[in-house]
């Protein structure tokens, strides 16, 4: 609905949705061409998508007669990939408008699970710095998906023969000494009993990862102890993304959040 901007990543093998920077108001610098070379490559003149009130959904989906089964009554297969309604793109009425009354009215009908959300978010950041295998996300796939992008020219691999390929360093590929740093760091941290799991049983000093955590502790290694663990390591800017990023999971994970705080 709204244009939802989507593209499919060869190298990586994903169906991604970009466009997020038609949500910034008009006028933000990231929409301009200075700042493309560190999104998709092009300059943001989409706007945000129209707000739709809370029958808007309904109106469209209440007539939809779905057919389930696997062939029709003359012994046609159905076709399952087209819309039963020309301009909308539903093909069923959920449920929940039949057995729930107050359904159609609810302003927001999904609620992500914040603690798992931190888990995710967590698990990444943390692989990413220390390129955990299972975590990682800097692979030769992803670094050829910039190439067709044609962007981030830094970052294209370089080829060396024999199918062989070296990725140039990024910002936030880190020296084995920093790694060690932020290790070092989050095994030292005291605290309470019954406050988070045992971090010493977390962290790894031979491999230099971390690994066993459970949702609780990444809520408070997010929001408290990894801004002050990667004050060991030297990129400014990713230290200043990181810390924000944590700030923010702070900020929503309070039970009376302020407007105005969360607003800067």
């Amino acid at each position: 609905m709204d244009e939802t901007i989507s593209s499919f990543l060869e190298g990586s093998r994903k169906l991604v949705y970009l466009g997020h920077r038609r949500f910034l108001v008009e006028g933000h610098r990231y929409r301009s061409k200075k700042f493309y070379t560190f999104f998709d490559g092009k300059a943001e003149l989409h706007y945000a998508p129209v707000k739709r009130d809370v029958h808007y959904i309904f109106r469209m989906v209440r007539t939809i007669q779905a057919s389930y089964g696997k062939v029709t009554k003359d012994g046609k297969k159905k076709n399952r990939d087209k819309a039963p309604i020309e301009g909308v793109p539903f093909k069923k009425q959920s449920i929940f408008y039949k057995y729930l009354p107050y359904w159609a009215d609810l302003e927001v009908r999904h609620a992500i699970d914040g603690m798992h959300l931190k888990k995710n978010v967590f698990g990444n950041t943390i692989g990413l710095l220390l390129e955990t295998s299972a975590k990682i996300k800097n692979t030769l796939r992803s670094r050829q998906d910039l190439v067709a992008m044609k962007i981030r020219q830094d970052l294209h691999p370089v080829e060396k023969g024999n199918g062989r390929y070296e990725l140039p360093p990024a910002s936030y590929n880190l020296t084995r000494d920093e790694k060690k740093a932020i290790c070092e760091s989050l095994r030292g941290i005291r605290v309470p009993i019954c406050f988070m799991s045992n971090i010493r049983k977390l962290v790894s000093m031979k491999d230099l990862s971390l690994c066993g955590y459970n949702c609780h502790d990444c809520h408070v290694l997010l929001t408290l102890f990894l801004p002050i663990a990667i004050r060991a390591i030297k990129p400014v800017y990713v230290k200043m993304v990181i810390t924000r990023l944590c700030y923010f999971f702070d900020t929503i994970s309070q039970k009376v959040i302020d407007e105005d705080v969360a607003r800067s």
